[in-house]
């Protein structure tokens, strides 16, 4: 039952073995990849329908060890675990899979807690004390458990999907935010 799986599905996300080099993805990608500013702007202003968040699941979870590791945490620490998918009217676009600490969720960080269906990049291109500490492209296969909950949203999509994982420091501890494409069709400028 999908309630019951592992709430470490985003473990794929520290794994090297996906990391790639900006020039390896499609080419009609590398400009949303490499993009430093808000995605959520970029996808407002190419939406053709009403952008949208559709929260697909929010959950408290455990650094595990690689987590821990490339977070600064320790291991077992508490973390925001959320999944949504950024849509163009009902259309997917992104899949976004966010881990916040729960130690930088305090003071004007508490109401990440409680975003449900506002987009997280448009609180946090607010924030002037968050900053970009580093960028991963990543490529993983569409059958992964990163994947699970998306595959029940829609069934056109690529055998793997390109995205890249962001790290903002500035809070307490980094917030992880990772941003897969959906659709290569619509990856235009």
């Amino acid at each position: 039952m999908l309630g019951e799986q592992a709430a470490n599905t985003w473990q794929t996300l520290f794994e090297d073995r996906w990391t790639d080099e900006l020039e390896s993805a499609p080419e009609p990608l590398q400009l949303w990849l490499s993009d430093q500013g808000s995605l959520t702007e970029k996808l407002t202003s190419h939406c053709q329908g009403q952008f949208s968040v559709q929260l697909l699941h929010q959950t408290m979870s455990y650094a595990t060890q690689h987590a821990a590791e490339h977070l600064g945490l320790q291991e077992g620490d508490a973390l925001l675990h959320r999944e949504v998918l950024l849509c163009d009217g009902d259309r997917p676009l992104v899949f976004a899979c966010s881990l916040l600490p729960e130690i930088a969720l305090t003071g004007s960080y508490e109401e990440l807690r409680q975003l449900d269906e506002r987009p997280l990049g448009h609180w946090i291109f607010a924030e002037p004390a968050l900053r970009r500490a580093s960028v991963q492209i990543k490529h993983i296969p569409v059958s992964d458990n990163l994947f699970v909950r998306l595959g029940q949203q829609t069934d056109d999509m690529p055998d793997q999907l390109w995205g890249r994982s962001t790290c903002f420091s500035g809070a307490a501890a980094p917030l992880l935010v990772s941003e897969f494409f959906l659709f290569e069709s619509f990856a235009r400028p």
